[in-house]
């Protein structure tokens, strides 16, 4: 078995004996949870705490918000393959490996159906080990949007999001704001207390569009970002995705019991035989 099977390994079996001693997320032990699991511990870099606290989070949000994650079907999938969706994925990878997201913020006009988009692109892609690994791109595209459409949105989804984006199992390696109008820049720098320096660092505020070839390969991209494909994720990717992210039914969370251990981090306060 070689080195990496080994920590892969003994890493699932502390994970599964915290699962066992968890005050209020429980499953059947009789359903394979392993790539689900594993998921967690590739993007955080195998680091215990981190996966545990990710997978607490995630989980609290998805059973929380089931008007984004219940009853995905192809009506998801058409919506990210209209031409003006505000949310799409690219079917190629850069070089490196990493999942390319594109928001094209500029398109919105606030809806469930747009948030619902917003938080079930990530969890489509996490399934493939290669995005575990190799994480993302997300390319937000601001351009003519304007204050009216932008005030449609309430506060508590702009909360959720940042938070989403801090604590959720998600590697982006690249956060490319192309046009952010001046009335956002004060929510962003609020944005910036939820997230790190290592992911502040990975973001790029661009001026323009042509200003997306500085800091990575366009080519993959659609012809509107400086590229020359429009080749998008395609359905057996899509329900793939699905089948995996419907994973986190096996869960149960308990919100009744949620409350005493907030603020402190559960993830702390089991021990690991």
């Amino acid at each position: 078995m070689v080195k990496e099977d080994i920590r892969e390994k003994q890493s699932l079996e502390l994970f599964k004996k915290w699962l066992e001693k968890h005050p209020y997320i429980s499953y059947n032990k009789n359903d394979n949870i392993d790539d689900l699991l594993l998921s967690f511990l590739r993007v955080r870099n195998f680091s215990m705490d981190k996966a545990y606290e990710s997978f607490e989070f995630t989980v609290k949000f998805i059973k929380s918000h089931p008007e984004y994650y219940e009853n995905v079907t192809k009506d998801d999938f058409d919506f990210m393959r209209q031409p003006s969706t505000p949310v799409i994925l690219m079917k190629n990878r850069d070089k490196e490996g990493r999942a390319i997201y594109i928001y094209k913020a500029k398109d919105f006009d606030y809806s469930e159906r747009f948030v619902r988009g917003t938080y079930l692109v990530p969890h489509l892609t996490i399934y493939e080990k290669e995005t575990q690994i190799n994480g993302f791109i997300a390319i937000f595209d601001f351009r003519d949007l304007n204050f009216k459409k932008f005030s449609k949105i309430p506060i508590h989804t702009i909360h959720d999001f940042f938070k989403f984006s801090k604590y959720c199992a998600l590697k982006p390696k690249q956060i490319n704001l192309i046009g952010m109008p001046s009335f956002m820049k004060p929510i962003y720098e609020v944005g910036k207390s939820f997230t790190t320096a290592k992911i502040l660092d990975r973001v790029n505020l661009l001026g323009s569009v042509d200003e997306l070839a500085k800091v990575m390969d366009v080519s993959i991209l659609p012809k509107e970002y400086g590229g020359s494909s429009n080749e998008l994720m395609e359905y057996e990717a899509f329900e793939a995705g699905v089948e995996f992210a419907n994973l986190f039914n096996k869960f149960n969370v308990n919100f009744r019991q949620i409350q005493e251990f907030e603020g402190v981090g559960s993830f702390r306060k089991l021990e690991i035989d």
